[in-house]
């Protein structure tokens, strides 16, 4: 079909002067739409527990799940223990703000999985904010998460509205 009489050489343009039809677009190959992947997450939050302590070796207990829309992950408020029932990579990230007359010469909370510390925080200052990050790799299911005061002693939470947040992301 090579001869329009826009273009010699070339298949019909379609102007219809010539009365040559159109070629044919070639076929494609199928489009197959793919998903993102979608980001899981946990955020647990510490709001009724303002003056309050946690003792040495206890788990920050949040009170509050403001979100969870992750696979196999579970948490009942004021336990202070995270469930992990789906083996996988998770972040975590949390802060622990404290008042600044604080008995212990130093503060030190870990994150635990599975009884085992995975990471610590260190502060000497005695009060203001402490925080950590930690990636934990699970293996075996079930297996728990908390976050442990590791301090001397018992360390007293900020007056503030919100005194500890933690956010578990789940990556794989």
């Amino acid at each position: 079909m090579f001869g329009c009489c826009n273009n010699l050489f070339s298949p019909c343009c379609g102007c219809k002067r010539c009365g040559m039809p159109a070629p044919f677009p070639a076929p494609q190959p199928p489009v197959i739409p793919v998903q993102p992947a979608k980001l899981r997450g946990m955020q647990l939050s510490l709001v009724g527990s303002s003056a309050g302590t946690v003792d040495p070796g206890a788990a920050v207990p949040f009170d509050t799940v403001n979100l969870n829309n992750t696979l196999g992950v579970a948490y009942t408020p004021g336990s202070g223990t995270v469930t992990i029932n789906r083996a996988g990579t998770y972040l975590v990230n949390w802060w622990l703000g404290v008042e600044n007359a604080q008995t212990a010469a130093s503060l030190s909370f870990a994150t635990s999985a599975g009884g085992s510390d995975v990471q610590t925080s260190y502060s000497d200052i005695g009060g203001g904010q402490i925080f950590g990050t930690a990636i934990v790799n699970v293996a075996s299911i079930p297996t728990t998460l908390q976050l442990v005061n590791r301090s001397a002693a018992a360390v007293t939470y900020a007056t503030a509205g919100i005194q500890a947040g933690m956010t578990i992301v789940q990556y794989a």
